[in-house]
């Protein structure tokens, strides 16, 4: 058997388990983003349509950007990552305010299209309990 072979057998490290779940939990609130806009076109709004698009989009950057923080903290030990939080907040503020202020977007949209996010993580929390659960009763037997 060669290195590669016997490397894919290996079971995947802890912080590449948690990097596969973080990233199942982005692409389940962008499918649930999609199913929002999808609906949302029901109502014949641009306002609400673009309020959900720009709302899921700040929160799956903000998503992302919080992992890309967080990771260069606890795997490269970088000391000016609370930094980056701070700065990161004031940004995420600023965003929010100008969509707000400057764009005409449906704000009941726009909070549900953050909210994508929440729904997003509830969904693969659950989705992982259940295989959790599969995996339990497999390992009785």
């Amino acid at each position: 058997m060669t290195k590669e072979k016997e490397k894919s057998n290996l079971p995947p490290s802890a912080g590449q388990e948690e990097a596969r779940k973080l990233f199942s939990i982005e692409k389940r609130s962008a499918q649930i983003l999609v199913l929002f806009l999808l609906a949302s076109l029901w109502f014949q709004s641009w306002a609400v349509s673009l309020g959900l698009i720009l709302g899921g989009g700040i929160a799956l950057l903000n998503f992302r950007w919080l992992r890309h923080i967080l990771s260069g903290y606890v795997f490269a030990h970088k000391k000016y990552s609370l930094f980056q939080l701070v700065g990161k907040f004031f940004a995420l503020l600023l965003v929010i305010f100008l969509v707000i202020r400057f764009v005409r977007v449906n704000p009941l949209a726009l909070v549900i299209g953050i909210s994508t996010l929440v729904l997003g993580i509830v969904f693969e929390v659950v989705r992982q309990s259940f295989k959790a659960k599969k995996a339990n009763r497999k390992g009785a037997w």
